[in-house]
């Protein structure tokens, strides 16, 4: 973090606390992360036991989020279409983890070490998604 300071988590103290003097909620780290590259990253299996993976790298900005917890702002690039198609498209929770560098390469790899087939990257913009409407990409 840039800078930070350990706090309570807000969102818990209110549902749990009622916003009253925290005791049970202390312990989160509140701050704005260091700006600089990362790779956004998850692995996750499905019911079936069938593991998938996206991995996506760009830079955390040097911008305050204004919010708080431990916050950063994203920019990766192709982020919009690759949200939609595989993020929410393939059914991923809002969650993922951060390296604080670029990692997709050495990711990328050690996915495909366990098996890995369903790897979500970003595309170009030149580059469909499987089932994206070449009509709306290229007008």
């Amino acid at each position: 973090l840039e800078s930070c300071e350990m706090k309570y988590q807000l969102i818990m103290n209110r549902g749990l606390e009622g916003g009253k003097e925290p005791v049970i909620t202390r312990g989160t780290l509140e701050g704005q992360l260091k700006h600089g590259p990362i790779t956004f990253f998850r692995l996750q299996s499905n019911p079936a036991g069938q593991l998938s993976s996206y991995i996506a790298e760009g830079t955390i900005l040097n911008v305050p989020p204004q919010t708080f917890g431990g916050t950063g702002i994203f920019a990766i690039p192709g982020f919009a279409r690759f949200y939609r198609h595989i993020l929410v498209g393939k059914g991923y929770p809002h969650h993922g983890a951060v390296a604080f560098d670029k990692a997709g390469k050495i990711l990328f790899e050690a996915v495909k070490l366990l098996g890995v087939d369903d790897i979500g990257v970003p595309h170009p913009d030149h580059l469909p998604y499987p089932g994206e409407n070449m009509f709306e990409l290229f007008s």
